[in-house]
Order: C-alpha cells, then sequence, then structure tokens
C-alpha cells in the first residue's frame, strides 16, 4: 500500500493573505450557465507564518485563481444581503502564484502555493483571507 502512495507532493504551512474587496464588476453568464464576477482587489497584506523561510511582512497587490461552493451563506455575500455573515474556512480553495521583485523572495515565486479562504464581512466592507501551504514535490521514484 505505502508504494502505492508514493510520490505525491506535501504540503508545508506558509503564508496568510487578507485582501479587501474593492470594486464588483459582473463580467456574464459563462457556457455552463454560471455568473462570472471580477472582484478588484485593490489592497491587501501577505505575511509568512512562524517558522516558513523566508519569512516576510508586506502589502501587495493580489492575484488569486479559486473555486467556491455556493452554499446559502455564500450567495448571500456575494448578493451583498443585508442578513450576511462572515464565512468559515471550507468554502473555498484556491491556488497562488507570485511576482517578487527581491532576489531573497524568489523561492516564493518560484513555488506553487494551495489554500483554503474565508470571507470575512466587516464594518468596512469585505476582505478575503487565505491559509496558503507551500506544495513541495515528492522525491520518491516509483
Amino acid at each position: 500500500m505505502a508504494e502505492e502512495l508514493s510520490g505525491f507532493p506535501t504540503l508545508v504551512p506558509a503564508i496568510i493573505t487578507k485582501v479587501h474587496i474593492g470594486e464588483v464588476n459582473p463580467l456574464d453568464i459563462i457556457h455552463n450557465g454560471s455568473k462570472m464576477t471580477h472582484y478588484g482587489t485593490p489592497t491587501g497584506s501577505i505575511q509568512s507564518v512562524p517558522g516558513f523561510e523566508p519569512s516576510f511582512k508586506a502589502e501587495i497587490d493580489f492575484r488569486y485563481k479559486g473555486v467556491i461552493k455556493m452554499a446559502d451563506k455564500v450567495h448571500q455575500i456575494f448578493n451583498m444581503d443585508p442578513g450576511m455573515h462572515t464565512v468559515p474556512f471550507g468554502y473555498a480553495t484556491g491556488s497562488h502564484t507570485f511576482l517578487v521583485a527581491d532576489p531573497e523572495l524568489k523561492d516564493v515565486e518560484n513555488s506553487v502555493f494551495v489554500s483554503n479562504g474565508r470571507i470575512i464581512v466587516h464594518e468596512n466592507g469585505l476582505t478575503v483571507e487565505t491559509r496558503q501551504s507551500k506544495v513541495i514535490a515528492a522525491t520518491a521514484m516509483d
């Protein structure tokens, strides 16, 4: 059984991001009937978790690709329902890549990160928080 499960990547907790939702731009209905919407994320922060190297903290311009389960709680947020509340982790997953200028952060640029996300509802609007893990390639030869 162990041989059948060799060769899979592992995950290392790495980064927490918090980005603020800005302008909402409905795009159109796509081929499968879903609504496509672009959510601007004009400001945000990124910080490595304790123990992750390289250690960093910065303000960012953010790009993210993810999938979210369209549960009732999520629909309330996307429809800007006055009764909306913060959505916990467990509805959204995503993948992240980064462009960096600092040579000390090149490993971040040359890595793949996957995440869980949640949407935080607060008095100033909406914030998307992601908890990202770095994907570590397996070294097994099977």
